[in-house]
């Protein structure tokens, strides 16, 4: 099978070190497929126009020039077009979070599917293309939401024909995340840090609640100092007023450390230094992979009661919050902190949930979605390329 995956017309690459989500699907499962023994093909943005292997996947790098958003189609059509002068068809046109993929890929024969993060899609119903959207969100074969809560929202959004909407959840490297006392122990002797860490890695933004994990760690701070916070990530505003260098004056404030945006080699000694990991996102958290992550790592994680957290932090694991409780947040993280036998039991537990979401298992869903779609195009009518949703 003949696989090519398009993902969005990012800042950065598929390579790069600071890559967020949608970035790592995409060259892991470019990498599992690959090992099974798929051709592979990635497209992806670049300084240049090249192409490069890396573990056996083919990445082609094109550069673009327009700005965003009109970048996103310029950027599908240069892999469009680069698609079509190769001599091989694809059997399958596997696109991220880029639904006007569906009319650019007009011609392609292979089995079409969309994964996505959000279901927005550049601000969705709210710009004039918002009707076409969801002409262009019915064309796929599948559609491929990255968790439930990701999938019931898309279809109320867009009124999404549920028999064509699977929910294919993002995963984890077990091998790269994985527990490691003793990284853990040289990235703490690193960073000089002596007392339990709680740990946020991830945007720091208002979406994101980043500024409810301060909030409670200042209620902490009233209470003990034996504790550290450590915050990793780009500062992202969200249309907020507030600057980066406001965001890391609040972190100081409350003592914690602001490592900034870390590569992606050093995530997990991160996550193993860390006796929990907290996610305080207050809204859009599609599925929350850095909180997989560290469960992977054997680390307790406590999350907001929200979006696909609910699917991806069950209780044992470290447990939920209410969205934008601070207060409640804060008794949580004394809570685990101050029991050595409940966090170890919420880390052996971490561990196990997150084997679910290894990527051969998402492979193997995908595998079904491949080849489910390619025997119905046999026998689905010509018409299908003007389909609308019902």
């Amino acid at each position: 099978m003949r696989i090519v995956h398009i993902g969005p017309a990012s800042d950065g690459t598929v390579l790069h070190r600071f890559g967020g989500a949608i970035e790592r699907r995409i060259m892991e499962l470019a990498r599992c497929q690959t090992a099974r023994g798929r051709s592979v093909l990635v497209y992806s943005t670049g300084e240049a126009v090249e192409a490069r292997y890396v573990d056996g996947v083919e990445v082609r790098f094109l550069r673009c020039a327009a700005p965003y958003p009109i970048r996103h189609v310029e950027f599908l059509f240069r892999a469009l077009h680069d698609l079509r002068a190769r001599k091989e068809a694809p059997d399958a046109l596997h696109f991220h979070g880029q639904p006007e993929g569906a009319v650019l890929s007009r011609g392609f024969t292979g089995v079409k599917v969309l994964s996505y993060d959000s279901f927005n899609f550049r601000r969705g119903r709210q710009t004039p293309l918002g009707a076409l959207y969801r002409r262009w969100l019915g064309r796929f074969d599948w559609l491929l939401p990255c968790s439930r809560y990701c999938l019931d929202e898309s279809v109320t959004y867009w009124g999404l024909p549920r028999d064509r909407t699977r929910v294919v959840y993002n995963g984890v490297n077990l091998k790269q995340f994985t527990p490691d006392p003793v990284a853990g122990s040289r990235e703490r002797e690193r960073l000089g840090i002596r007392f339990p860490v709680v740990l946020y890695v991830g945007r720091v933004c208002t979406q994101k609640g980043t500024h409810v994990l301060l909030e409670a760690f200042r209620r902490i701070s009233r209470r003990r100092n034996d504790v550290q916070l450590v915050v990793a990530g780009p500062v992202e505003q969200f249309a907020s007023r507030t600057s980066p260098a406001a965001w890391q004056a609040r972190i100081g404030e409350v003592g914690g450390r602001y490592l900034g945006p870390v590569d992606e080699d050093r995530l997990a000694h991160l996550y193993n230094m860390a006796e929990m990991y907290v996610l305080p996102t207050v809204r859009f958290e599609m599925f929350g992979m850095a909180a997989v992550e560290a469960q992977a790592c054997g680390v307790p994680v406590i999350a907001s009661d929200h979006g696909g957290l609910r699917e991806t932090v069950p209780f044992s694991s470290g447990g939920r919050f209410p969205v934008g409780d601070d207060a409640a947040l804060a008794g949580r993280i004394e809570q685990l902190l101050d029991d050595d036998g409940l966090r170890r039991w919420c880390a052996a537990n971490a561990a196990l949930n997150a084997r679910q979401y290894a990527w051969p298992l998402i492979c193997d869903a995908l595998d079904t979605v491949y080849e489910g779609s390619a025997a119905a195009a046999s026998v689905r009518r010509p018409s299908n390329a003007t389909r609308t949703v019902a």
